[in-house]
């Protein structure tokens, strides 16, 4: 699925853009931060294979929830806990957050956004999309693939960074980021392979 819908007028001009907890999606034009993974600088071959853009975010990637992609290695620009991300005031032009928020416990969560919220320029996007925590019972009460929805709610676990902390649905996505004054929140289309929730907030 394409995303035209992540991109904004303009934004190629825009000087600082960040990815979130970026995984194995190095995605050009924005600096790429991760907790774990290896450094872009060192390995430009896995930048080649993990290059994409903002209006296909997950280029080169086919599959469903039945039978995902296989994972491609974290390759950062920069390395760090997301949630503790930004020291800056007010520089920060747009910030993405694609199945990153869910790993962080309630608590870290609002001091993320308010984090981020002050790093972000007025009027500048912050774009975040999470497991859907409806759209994932459903898939339990349906008994269609239990397996793969109990591991959607769980994370892949093994350790703190995969695990999930926190579950959501659109009104409660929507209603934490109005409660730290992010406004002119809306969705937008779930271009995941497994139910989401794709949410857009503007900064005051």
């Amino acid at each position: 699925m394409s995303t035209p819908f992540l991109y904004d007028d303009g934004e190629e001009n825009w000087l600082q853009k960040y990815h979130l907890g970026c995984g194995g999606i190095y995605l050009e034009g924005y600096c790429n931060l991760d907790i774990m993974g290896v450094s872009a600088l060192e390995h430009p071959e896995l930048v080649a294979q993990n290059k994409t853009t903002i209006t296909d975010y997950y280029a080169r990637l086919n599959g469903d929830m039945h039978k995902l992609p296989k994972r491609r290695e974290t390759v950062y620009d920069v390395i760090g806990d997301a949630s503790h991300f930004m020291g800056m005031r007010e520089t920060v032009d747009k910030i993405i957050a694609i199945q990153l928020f869910e790993h962080f416990t309630p608590i870290n969560a609002i001091m993320a956004l308010r984090r981020w919220r002050t790093a972000l320029k007025h009027g500048a996007p912050l774009i975040i999309s999470v497991p859907d925590m409806m759209g994932t019972l459903d898939l339990i009460e349906r008994d269609d693939d239990v397996f793969f929805a109990i591991r959607h709610l769980r994370g892949r676990t093994g350790d703190k960074w995969n695990s999930h902390w926190a579950w959501y649905t659109a009104n409660t996505l929507i209603e934490l980021l109005e409660f730290v004054e992010f406004e002119t929140v809306y969705q937008l289309p779930n271009f995941h392979f497994h139910p989401s929730i794709v949410v857009k907030a503007i900064k005051a």
